[in-house]
C-alpha cells in the first residue's frame, strides 16, 4: 500500500482576477516617448503647413499667370491684327488636352539667390508687347488691389513690358525662373523677402513671413513662346493661418487636452489602482482579514508580480503560523506527561523521604532521570526538526556509496547495500541531512524488521537518487499508515521512542523538494526516499 501525499508548501501564487501586462518601467518609457514626440509631431506638422501654405500661394499665382497671360496675348495678337489665335499648347506638350501645372517649390531645398536685373537694350517702347502690355496694365492694377500680388509681363526676351510696379523695360532672363519659362517650362523659386523690393509695413498680412514666393509661366502662341508672366506674393505664414482657423485649433487642443487625461486616467487605473489595492490588502492581512485580490484588468507585470509574492508570503506565514501554533500544541503534549511524572516523583521525595527506604529512593530518582532523558532527546530532535525545516545548512558534495556502508555498518551485518548502476555516484546535499534521513529509516527497518535482514538500494530516477530501505517485519497496521509521518506520532513511547523519525525524514525530502513514500504489507514494509 503507497503512503498518501503528504501536503506540501507551494511557491505559487494564488488565483489572480487580474492579468499581468506591460512593466512600468515600459509605461513610462511609452508616456515619455508621446511626451516628446509631441514636440516633434508640432514641429513636424508646422513644417508641413508651412509646405502647405507656399504651395497654395503658388497655385494662386499660377492661376493668376494664366488669366494675365491670356489677357496680354489676346492684346498682342489683336494689336498684330491677327483675327483667330494661335494654339496655345506648350511647347512640349502639343495638342494635349489638359496640361495642369502643379507646384514645384520645395522649402527643404536652399532658398534662390537675389534676383538681379539688367536694364533694358529696347531703345523704343512702342512695339506691339508694349502696346499689348499697356493694354492690360488697368486690370493689373485692379487685381494687385485685391490679390495682393506683384505681376510682371516679360516679353520673348525676358525684359518687363508690362507690371504692377514701376519696373518697365529691366530685364530678367538670367533669373531661373524666367529662363525656364523662356524654354516653355513653368518654374518657381523661393528666395528671402528683401530680395525684392522693400520690406511690408507693420499692418501688412505678409510681414511675418521671410520668404517670397516667384513663379514664372510661359504664354505660348502657335506653339512657340511669346511671353513671360511673372508673379510674386508673400505666403501667409503659419501662425496667422492658425490665428484664421483658432476654433479648429482649439478643438484641437481640447482632443489634446482630453486625450491628456485620458492617459492619466490609464496610468491610474494601470498602476496607482493595483498599488492602492496591494496596500489594502497588506493592511487588511495585519488585521487577520482575509486578503483582497487585485481589482479585475490588466495590471503592470511588477505590481502583478509584488501581488504574486504578497500572496506567498501571506501563504507562508499562516503556514509558518499553523506550524507554530502546532508545534507548540505537540511539545506542550509530549512534555506534558514526563513533566508531570518529575513533579509527581519530587513531591513524593519530599514528603516521604525520611520514610523511604534506598531502594524506592533510587526508583524514583531513575524514574525522574528517564523523564530527563526523554525530555532531553525530545528538544534536541525537535531543535533538529525545526534546523532541517527553517534553516538548511549548505550543501556539500557526497559519495553515495561510501554513506550507504558508513550507515549499514552501524548495524552490523543485518543490512545489505544495494547500488545500481543507474545510480548516481555523487549528491549535493548536507551531510547531516543525508545521515538523518537515511540512518532513521534503516533504524526503523532494524527495529520493525522481526530478526531479519533489512535491505538498502540505491538507484537513479532521472537526475536524483531515489533511497529504497526494506525491512521484512508484519508491516504496518491499516489504522497507523495515514499517520506515519505525523510529528510525536510512535508505537514505541515505552522504549524512549520520540515520533519524530519519519517527521525529520518527511521534512528532509521537502526541504529538498523530493518525497517520502512507502509500500507494507505483512511480508514487510518498503520505504522510498526521492532526494
Amino acid at each position: 500500500m503507497t503512503a498518501p501525499a503528504r501536503p506540501t508548501p507551494t511557491d505559487a501564487p494564488s488565483p489572480h482576477p487580474s492579468r499581468s501586462g506591460l512593466s512600468i518601467g515600459r509605461l513610462i518609457l511609452s508616456v515619455n516617448v508621446f511626451v516628446l514626440l509631441v514636440p516633434v509631431m508640432a514641429i513636424l506638422m508646422l513644417r508641413i503647413y508651412d509646405q502647405h501654405l507656399v504651395h497654395q500661394t503658388e497655385r494662386r499665382l499660377i492661376a493668376e499667370s494664366v488669366l494675365i497671360g491670356e489677357a496680354w496675348r489676346s492684346a498682342l495678337l489683336e494689336a498684330q491684327g491677327r483675327e483667330h489665335p494661335g494654339a496655345i499648347e506648350p511647347v512640349d506638350t502639343p495638342h494635349a488636352k489638359f496640361f495642369p501645372i502643379e507646384p514645384v517649390i520645395d522649402l527643404h531645398a536652399a532658398l534662390a539667390p537675389p534676383a538681379g536685373v539688367r536694364p533694358s537694350t529696347q531703345a523704343a517702347r512702342d512695339t506691339q508687347p508694349w502696346l499689348a502690355g499697356r493694354a492690360i496694365k488697368p486690370m493689373l492694377d485692379r487685381a494687385k488691389r485685391v490679390n495682393l500680388s506683384g505681376a510682371r509681363v516679360l516679353d520673348a526676351t525676358g525684359c518687363v513690358v508690362a507690371s504692377t510696379a514701376d519696373r518697365l523695360g529691366e530685364c530678367h532672363d538670367d533669373l531661373p525662373e524666367v529662363g525656364a519659362a523662356l524654354a516653355g517650362r513653368y518654374h518657381a523659386v523661393a528666395r528671402d523677402r528683401d530680395s525684392d523690393g522693400p520690406r511690408p509695413p507693420l499692418t501688412a498680412i505678409s510681414r511675418g513671413n521671410q520668404i517670397r514666393v516667384f513663379t514664372a509661366t510661359p504664354i505660348f502662341a502657335d506653339g512657340a513662346v511669346i511671353g513671360v508672366v511673372r508673379m510674386s506674393r508673400t505666403p501667409l505664414d503659419a501662425p496667422k493661418a492658425l490665428w484664421r482657423y483658432r476654433y479648429t485649433l482649439l478643438w484641437g487642443l481640447l482632443g489634446c487636452l482630453g486625450l491628456t487625461i485620458a492617459i492619466s486616467l490609464f496610468l491610474r487605473r494601470t498602476i496607482t489602482r493595483p498599488v492602492r489595492a496591494i496596500t489594502a490588502a497588506a493592511k487588511s492581512i495585519a488585521r487577520g482579514a482575509p486578503r483582497r485580490p487585485l481589482p479585475p484588468g490588466r495590471v503592470p507585470s511588477e505590481v502583478f508580480e509584488l501581488s504574486a509574492a504578497l500572496d506567498i508570503m501571506t501563504e507562508k506565514l499562516r503556514a509558518r503560523a499553523a506550524y507554530v501554533a502546532e508545534f507548540a500544541a505537540n511539545v506542550s503534549h509530549e512534555l506534558k506527561t514526563p513533566l508531570t511524572g518529575v513533579r509527581g516523583a519530587v513531591e513524593l521525595l519530599r514528603e516521604d523521604w525520611d520514610d523511604m527506604d534506598p531502594a524506592q529512593r533510587e526508583r524514583f530518582l531513575a524514574n525522574i532521570d528517564a523523564d530527563a532523558d526523554r525530555m532531553q532527546r525530545l528538544v534536541t530532535r525537535l531543535l533538529h526538526l525545526a534546523r532541517i525545516e527553517h534553516a538548511p545548512p549548505e550543501a556539500q558534495p557526497l559519495d553515495v556509496a561510501h554513506q550507504l556502508h558508513a550507515l549499514a555498518a552501524r548495524h552490523d551485518a543485518q543490512v545489505e547495500v544495494i547500488i545500481e548502476p543507474d545510480a548516481p555516484a555523487t549528491i549535493s546535499m548536507a551531510p547531516e541531512h543525508f545521515v538523518t534521513a537515511v540512518g532513521n529509516l534503516l533504524d526503523n527497518a532494524v527495529r520493525h524488521g522481526a530478526g531479519q535482514p533489512s535491505g538498502v538500494r540505491a538507484a537513479g530516477l532521472d537526475d536524483r537518487l531515489t533511497v529504497r530501505v526494506s525491512d521484512r517485519g508484519p508491516g504496518i497496521s491499516p489504522r497507523n499508515q495515514s499517520r506515519v509521518f505525523d510529528r510525536f506520532f510512535t508505537t514505541e513511547r515505552d522504549h524512549g521512542g520520540t515520533g519524530l523519525g519519519l517527521a525529520l525524514v518527511d521534512a528532509i525530502a521537502r526541504t529538498r523538494h523530493g518525497s517520502i513514500s512507502f509500500d507494507t504489507g505483512p511480508q514487510g514494509t518498503d520505504f522510498t526516499l526521492v532526494l
